[in-house]
């Protein structure tokens, strides 16, 4: 992005028009010099903090935010810059210079902006395991519903044209109905914000005898009391109360995703008459990417309990059978991978809708990271023909599996008595 050249940028809450006055990076170089040598030895040491100098600009009706964002800027908590180039950016703000004029309604603020440590590049995945896939994954959703407000946005600027500045950035209080909240607005503006309060109205009224969690992740996220922000806030506080309801059915994650997509698709087409349907399917994509991502991590903690059982010796020191605790049931490799097809169908319809989704990008390649990663580890299973009704230990002993192997076996085929498995076929894993 050429300096001099103006854009669309973010600092915490605050839309902002900016323009790039420098950028520079710095390396950190060790040198080493040595006696009667010329030139020295040099170590790269990595990166210096990034410093990105901007200048931010108000006019007319936006003037009076300015006032707000240089308050804002005495806070002494770190910043989130959304750049339009570099991404999220966290850092500190090192000084800012603010030119105004109350005559002309203009301000300008120049801001001087300093990166903090970067604990990883695009290039690793955002979990020190396998195990921890769902950690990437949040931060992707916190990020993704960001980017699906700036998305709106744009769009409404594209509709709306210069009147769009007043209906994006004004404040509003959601307990009132948006559209009383604007005045001397045209008559498009009007219908469009008419749309955006039935989306809301129909939205909050469905499944409203379900209350949203107090510790989810949602409850973590805040969302600017602005219409895009209300708008943007509704959709996912309902896709969370669906999360809910179909809780009870987490036990057998592929009907509990299912049951998801259909709920997530029905409240799609529902707001085909808002014109916001577009934001309801990426909205549902995220959500859905997330709960993969919840499932994934469960199942692979269910996969260490059953390892620890299956080392557990049977018998103590006098010879006493020791009864094995009941094993938690784990997915197979079948299932992980439809899973993720079908996650990723979800993703590839929302980026399709939105090529600046770049969180959701990520959270895909987080999953199929993760998947291609327990691929190498996870058992295969195959079906065996047996002719007679045995006990389950047997079956896996004849089959050259570890009897401790049995109770895994017994939750993949749904046998009644273990101990006279009858004859047809079992499905057993694969070494």
């Amino acid at each position: 992005m050429a300096d001099g050249e103006r854009y669309e940028a973010k600092i915490d809450d605050f839309n902002l028009e900016m323009e790039t006055i420098e950028d520079t990076i710095e390396k950190s170089l060790a040198k080493y010099e040595f006696p009667f040598r010329d030139g020295a030895l040099i170590e790269d040491m990595g990166q210096k903090a990034r410093v990105i100098k901007m200048r931010c600009y108000w006019y007319q009706e936006t003037y009076e935010v300015h006032k707000d964002f240089v308050k804002h800027l005495e806070k002494k908590d770190p910043y989130e810059l959304l750049h339009p180039k570099y991404g999220l950016m966290k850092g500190s703000i090192d000084s800012f210079v603010v030119r105004h004029s109350d005559l002309k309604k203009t301000a300008e603020v120049d801001i001087t902006f300093t990166q903090g440590l970067i604990t990883q590049t695009q290039a690793e995945p955002k979990y020190v395991n396998k195990g921890a896939v769902d950690w990437g994954a949040e931060d992707d959703f916190a990020t993704g519903q960001t980017e699906l407000i700036e998305e709106l946005e744009a769009d409404a600027r594209d509709l709306l044209g210069t009147e769009a500045r007043e209906i994006l950035s004004t404040i509003l209080d959601p307990a009132q109905g948006l559209i009383n909240q604007f005045t001397n607005i045209s008559a498009q503006a009007r219908e469009y914000v008419k749309k955006a309060e039935g989306l809301v109205t129909d939205l909050t009224g469905t499944l409203s005898t379900i209350t949203n969690p107090v510790d989810s992740l949602l409850a973590m996220i805040t969302y600017p009391s602005t219409l895009p922000g209300i708008v943007i806030g509704t959709i996912a506080r309902t896709l969370e109360r669906y999360v809910s309801l179909y809780d009870t059915l987490r036990a057998s994650p592929t009907r509990f995703l299912s049951s998801l997509a259909g709920s997530f698709t029905s409240l799609a087409d529902d707001a085909e008459d808002s014109g916001m349907a577009k934001y309801v399917t990426i909205a549902s994509a995220q959500r859905r990417a997330l709960e993969t991502a919840y499932i994934f991590r469960e199942d692979e903690d269910s996969r260490e309990v059953v390892k620890r059982l299956e080392q557990a010796p049977s018998f103590d020191a006098l010879g006493n059978y020791i009864k094995p605790e009941s094993t938690e049931e784990i997915l197979t490799v079948d299932e992980i991978e439809e899973i993720l097809a079908d996650t990723r169908t979800d993703i590839k319809e929302a980026v399709d809708l939105s090529r600046n989704m770049t969180s959701l990008k990520s959270t895909a390649a987080d999953l199929l990271f993760h998947v291609n990663e327990i691929k190498l580890e996870r058992d295969k299973i195959m079906t065996v023909e047996t002719q007679d009704t045995l006990p389950l230990h047997l079956i896996c002993l004849k089959y050259g599996l570890p009897y401790n192997y049995a109770n895994r076996v017994e939750s993949i085929n749904r046998i009644k008595n273990p101990s006279f498995t009858p004859a047809g076929e079992v499905k057993i894993y694969v070494r």
